[in-house]
C-alpha cells in the first residue's frame, strides 16, 4: 500500500502509464548518504576548514554548490585530490554547511550566523543564503549586528543583503 509520501500522477486518460514519485525514497537515500558521511563510509572527499577534517561525497557536495561542482569537474588540481583545503570558511561554517547540505536543515543562532553565512556565500550554497536571510528578517538583529554578518556575504548577493536590510526599516 503506498505511504502518503506516495504520488503517481497519469500520463493521459487513455494510457495506462503514469509517472510514480516517492518522497519517502529522496529523503532515505540522502539519509543513507548522511550517515556514510557520518561514518567515514564511501566518502571521496576531506574537506579542510582551520584544523578540521570532514569527510564527504562530491557528487552531493557538487549536486548542491556551482563551487564545489566547477571544483570537482574542470581540471583544477582539487578535482583528484583526497584532500581539499578550505580558505576563508571557518570550522564551524564547514560543518553547518555540510550538515545542511546532507539534510536540508539548518540551527541557525546569533553565534554561528556570521560563519554559516560566510561559508554559505565562499560555497555558492544559495539555498543556505536564503534560509539565512529569513532568519534575519525574522529575528532583527540590532542593526549592527546585521551589517556585520552581512559582510561575509559574497558581492553577488545583493537580493539577500537588500532583503534583510529592507527588513529593518
Amino acid at each position: 500500500v503506498p505511504s502518503r509520501r506516495t504520488t503517481c500522477l497519469w500520463d493521459s486518460r487513455e494510457s495506462l502509464s503514469r509517472l510514480c514519485h516517492s518522497k519517502s525514497h529522496q529523503d532515505s537515500v540522502l539519509s543513507a548518504l548522511n550517515q556514510q558521511r557520518k561514518e567515514g563510509q564511501l566518502c571521496d572527499v576531506t574537506l579542510v576548514a582551520g584544523e578540521q577534517k570532514f569527510h564527504a561525497h562530491r557528487a552531493v557536495l557538487a549536486a548542491c554548490s556551482d563551487y564545489f561542482r566547477a571544483m570537482f569537474s574542470l581540471s583544477m588540481l582539487e578535482s583528484e585530490a583526497d584532500e581539499v583545503t578550505l580558505q576563508g570558511v571557518t570550522s564551524i561554517g564547514l560543518k553547518c554547511a555540510l550538515d545542511f547540505a546532507y539534510t536540508g536543515q539548518i540551527l541557525l543562532e546569533p553565534a554561528i550566523i556570521q560563519d554559516v553565512l560566510s561559508a554559505g556565500s565562499h560555497l555558492q550554497l544559495l539555498e543556505l543564503l536564503s534560509l539565512c536571510s529569513h532568519y534575519l528578517i525574522q529575528v532583527r538583529p540590532h542593526p549592527h549586528s546585521l551589517e556585520f554578518a552581512l559582510t561575509s556575504i559574497h558581492p553577488g548577493q545583493f537580493m539577500i543583503q537588500n532583503r534583510a536590510k529592507s527588513a529593518l526599516t
